[in-house]
C-alpha cells in the first residue's frame, strides 16, 4: 500500500527521489537543495549560472512540483527578449511572489484539489491510482481522509480550525506527524504559506514508539510443531489443512522476510516465471530448483497492490538450520483460500493482515504481529552472511531501514545467535582459491572436485 512519502519513507529515500528529478530537469536548467528548500540553476546572458529560489519545498510534493517550474524556466529562456521582463516573469509565476492569497477558499474546495493531485499523480512505484482499486482508495483515506473529514468544509481556510483537529492527535505519535503532514498538502497545494509558516514551527518528532515484539527461529519452530499436531494433540474439529496452508505463510516470511500480503502476491509458486528481459526463473516447487528465488508481484490474488510493486527475494537461511527450507515444507506451497466478502476498501486492504492476525492469536502463536516473522528472516540473514545490501534489496526497503528500525527487533536471544552462529568470517574468492591450491599440492587428484565445489559456493564458471 502506497503511502504519503513526503513524511513517511525517511530522509534516504527522499535524497534518492530528489537525485532522480535532477536527472529530468530540461538541458539549461538544473534543480539543487538548501537545507528543506530546492531552488533551480541556470543562467541568463547578464548572469552566471547559479541557484535561485522557485518555492519548492524539499518533499517527494515540491520536488515534482519544481521539476514542473524548471520546464517552464527553460522555455522562457528560449524565448529571452529582455532579462528585466523575465524576472518580472520569474517572480510571478515561478517565486510566485505576487500571488495573492485567497481569503475566500473554503476546506471543501482546498481537499478537492488535494484529491485531484492524488488521483492524477502515479504512485511511488510508477503505477496509476485507479479509484476501484481497495488499496488505494485506502492509501487516499489513510494519508488524507481520515484527517481531512474533521475539517469544516464550508468555513474558509483558517489555522485555527487546523489546529483544533491537528491537536486531536497526541504530539510525539507517528499519527501526530501524518496529521500535520496532511495539513502542510492542504495549504501547500493552495498557495496558502502563510498557513504552511505556521504549521512547520509544531515539532513533529516521533519519540513515542509501541513495543516491537520478536521471536526466535526455537520459539517458531515449536509452536509450529504444536500447532500441525505434530508434538501436540488438536481438537477434533481442527481444520489441519487451513492450519498447513497459514504456516506455510508464515514459514514463507520466517525463511523470506516478506510483508505478509506478499506472500499472496508470489508468481512463480507452482509455475516458471519469464521476466521481462527473457530470464526464466524456476518454480518454487521444482525439486531440481535449489536457488529457491521468489518472483513478487505487484498484486496480489485479491487484487490488491503490494507496497514495493514488483521485485526478487531471495531465502535467509541460517548456519544453525541448514534444512530449514525443507524442515518448513518451503517447496510445497499452499496458499490459504480465503477471500473477503464485500466490505469498505479498507477492510480488503487490509484483509490478509487481520485474517494473519486471528490465526496467530487463535493458535496461541508467540508473537501476534507478523511483521516479527519479517524481522526474524533478517536476523537468519545476518547469521548466514549475506550482506546488508543484498538483504535489503531482497526483503524491498532501504538499506537504513534494515540497519536502523529492524535492529530494533532484536530480543537478547537473537543476540546471542547473531554472536554464536554467524557466517561472518566467510572470506573472499581469490583468498579461497589460494587457500585451495595449497591443500591440492598434496592432494591433486582431488583438483577436480575442488574445481566444482569452489563454483557451487562462490557462483563462478568452472
Amino acid at each position: 500500500m502506497s503511502k504519503d512519502y513526503t513524511n513517511e519513507i525517511g530522509y534516504e529515500s527522499l535524497l534518492s527521489d530528489f537525485g532522480r528529478y535532477q536527472k529530468q530537469t530540461p538541458r539549461g536548467v538544473g534543480m539543487t537543495r538548501k537545507g528543506q528548500n530546492i531552488y533551480l540553476q541556470f543562467k541568463t546572458p547578464n548572469t552566471a549560472r547559479k541557484p535561485y529560489a522557485c518555492g519548492c519545498t524539499f518533499t517527494l510534493d515540491g520536488m515534482v512540483d519544481a521539476l514542473k517550474k524548471s520546464n517552464k524556466v527553460a522555455e522562457a529562456l528560449k524565448n529571452l527578449e529582455s532579462e528585466v521582463n523575465f524576472w518580472d516573469w520569474y517572480d510571478k509565476e515561478i517565486k510566485q511572489d505576487s500571488q495573492l492569497k485567497d481569503d475566500r477558499l473554503t476546506f471543501g474546495e482546498a481537499i478537492a484539489k488535494v484529491e485531484a493531485d492524488f488521483w492524477s499523480r502515479p504512485d511511488r512505484r510508477k503505477r496509476k491510482r485507479d479509484k476501484n482499486n481497495p488499496s488505494d482508495l485506502t492509501s487516499w483515506h489513510d494519508t488524507y481522509k481520515r484527517f481531512y473529514k474533521h475539517l469544516p468544509s464550508a468555513k474558509n481556510l483558517n489555522i485555527p480550525d487546523i489546529m483544533t483537529v491537528i491537536d486531536k492527535w497526541n504530539r510525539g505519535t507517528k499519527t501526530y506527524k501524518g496529521v500535520v503532514s496532511a495539513m502542510k498538502k492542504l495549504v501547500s497545494i493552495n498557495h496558502r504559506q502563510d498557513i504552511r509558516d505556521k504549521l512547520s514551527e509544531l515539532d513533529v518528532s516521533q519519540p513515542d514508539y509501541k513495543d516491537l515484539q520478536s521471536v526466535t527461529l526455537e520459539d517458531f519452530l515449536t509452536w509450529r510443531d504444536k500447532t500441525l499436531g505434530i508434538t501436540a494433540s488438536l481438537h477434533p474439529n481442527a481444520h489441519l489443512s487451513v492450519r498447513k496452508a497459514w504456516l506455510w505463510v508464515f514459514s514463507i516470511q520466517v525463511v523470506y522476510g516478506l510483508r505478509i500480503h506478499e506472500v499472496f502476491a508470489i508468481a512463480n509458486a507452482f509455475e516458471p516465471y519469464v521476466t521481462k528481459d527473457k530470464v526464466t526463473i524456476p518454480a518454487l516447487n521444482d525439486q531440481e530448483n535449489s536457488e529457491n528465488i521468489l518472483v513478487l508481484k505487484g498484486e496480489t490474488l485479491i487484487g490488491t497492490t503490494t507496497k514495493t510493486g514488483y521485485r526478487l527475494a531471495r531465502p535467509q537461511v541460517p548456519p544453525k538450520y541448514p534444512d530449514l527450507i525443507e524442515r518448513l515444507d518451503i517447496k510445497s506451497p499452499m496458499f490459504p483460500i480465503n477471500k473477503p466478502r464485500q466490505g469498505s476498501p479498507k477492510a480488503i486492504a487490509n484483509f490478509y493482515n487481520n485474517r494473519a492476525w486471528k490465526k496467530l492469536k487463535d493458535w496461541n502463536a508467540p508473537t501476534t504481529e507478523t511483521h516479527a516473522f519479517r524481522h526474524l528472516a533478517n536476523i537468519n540473514g545476518m547469521q548466514a552472511g549475506i550482506p546488508l545490501e543484498i538483504r535489503a534489496q531482497s526483503m524491498g526497503h532501504t538499506p537504513a531501514m534494515n540497519d536502523g528500525t529492524y535492529k530494533k527487533r532484536q530480543s537478547t536471544q537473537t543476540t546471542l545467535d547473531l554472536y554464536n552462529n554467524s557466517n561472518s568470517q566467510a572470506i573472499d574468492f581469490v583468498t579461497a582459491l589460494a587457500s585451495v591450491k595449497n591443500l591440492l599440492k598434496a592432494q591433486p587428484e582431488n583438483k577436480d572436485f575442488a574445481i566444482e565445489l569452489l563454483s557451487v559456493i562462490y557462483q563462478k564458471d568452472s
